[in-house]
């Protein structure tokens, strides 16, 4: 009898004792969210949602709050983000690693030329994933969005079936040479979007799908906050970039790939070059030969030129080398002009 005293009791105890762990977790995960609310107040931002509110017991910690939003006040654009619902995960034994996402449409809106603009992003489900170290510094972060629809004011919409992004510190490296400048601090960036469709591009030659783009960079230089003129103007100066390690665009028929590195000029428009790969330009110049963009006799003329410069990759397939650079507020993949270029940040 006295043990089964005795097992009731320690039963008693460990219920009890896991009852005042979760408890713990969850006010400590109430006390991280308005640490991370104070901080962003104090560099100039408005915070305001809901109360939070706890639940999932016993097997998870839940913390979910409503109308969150974010602004900017003192930025010339005024950038206001609001969400239906945001919530937060963890599991008691694994505080370190956290689930978030959203509920509902998130909706933008701010101010550019004098005019205001918005964007709606709605999807099916919006996760993501987060893992600290001891002293609470974010070390990996991931988000995968499945049938994003973003609805801008001032352009036609924008679908993908699926968007992910990956983030990580980049490990230092385990020797330095001597008298080696200490290196910047790094984080590797994964962005992959599957079958993206851009309405504005309905006449454009390749069609206004791209069934494949992911790009692998590393950001190099740290941000001071969140990212705005005088944040991004810091980064820079101080020999910021962003190393493009693997570039790939499959779109129609055609196909791209590039690498290099891209920073930011006196007025915050892109600056830099990438080496890239294009196949199926023989599609390409179809294309516009049937819209009508370029005729026959051009078209074949530049495809006679372009398969003498053309070269064969180890899968046999066929593709031209060419720089992709942006300066001077252009992009420009060999000499041929393609685009203008603003500020990363937008217009005053």
């Amino acid at each position: 009898m006295r043990i089964l005293y005795s097992g009731i009791l320690a039963l008693i105890v460990i219920a009890g004792g896991y009852v005042y762990w979760w408890h713990h977790v969850a006010d400590r995960l109430v006390e991280l969210a308005d640490n991370w609310r104070e901080r962003r107040i104090s560099e100039g931002y408005d915070v305001t949602h809901d109360p939070l509110v706890t639940s999932g017991f016993p097997y998870r910690v839940k913390v979910t709050t409503e109308n969150l939003a974010l602004a900017n006040p003192t930025h010339v654009q005024s950038l206001v983000i609001r969400i239906p619902e945001f919530w937060a995960v963890v599991q008691p034994w694994q505080i370190n690693h956290v689930i978030f996402g959203t509920n509902g449409d998130i909706k933008a809106r701010w101010q550019e030329n004098g005019e205001e603009r918005t964007l709606d992003v709605s999807s099916a489900s919006a996760l993501g994933s987060a893992t600290f170290n001891l002293q609470g510094r974010l070390q990996t972060v991931a988000l995968d969005i499945r049938e994003l629809d973003a609805l801008p004011s001032w352009h036609p919409p924008l679908t993908a079936h699926r968007v992910q992004l990956h983030g990580r510190p980049m490990p230092p490296s385990d020797t330095k040479a001597q008298n080696e400048k200490p290196k910047l601090a790094a984080q590797q960036i994964v962005l992959r979007a599957e079958d993206v469709t851009v309405d504005s591009m309905a006449d454009f030659p390749l069609g206004r799908r791209i069934e494949d783009f992911s790009i692998s960079a590393v950001l190099h230089g740290q941000i001071p906050r969140l990212p705005a003129e005088d944040t991004l103007a810091i980064w820079r100066d101080n020999g910021g970039y962003v190393d493009v390690e693997g570039l790939n665009i499959k779109w129609g028929q055609s196909a791209m790939t590039g690498e290099g590195a891209i920073s930011l000029d006196d007025r915050m428009r892109p600056l830099g070059i990438l080496d890239t790969r294009i196949s199926g330009y023989g599609a390409i110049l179809a294309a516009l030969t049937e819209t009508r963009q370029l005729d026959a006799q051009t078209a074949r003329t530049i495809g006679f030129g372009l398969n003498l410069l053309s070269r064969e990759d180890e899968e046999g397939r066929r593709y031209i080398a060419l720089p992709l650079s942006a300066q001077d507020g252009g992009m420009y993949l060999g000499p041929v002009f393609l685009m203008q270029l603003g500020s990363v940040i937008g217009s005053k």
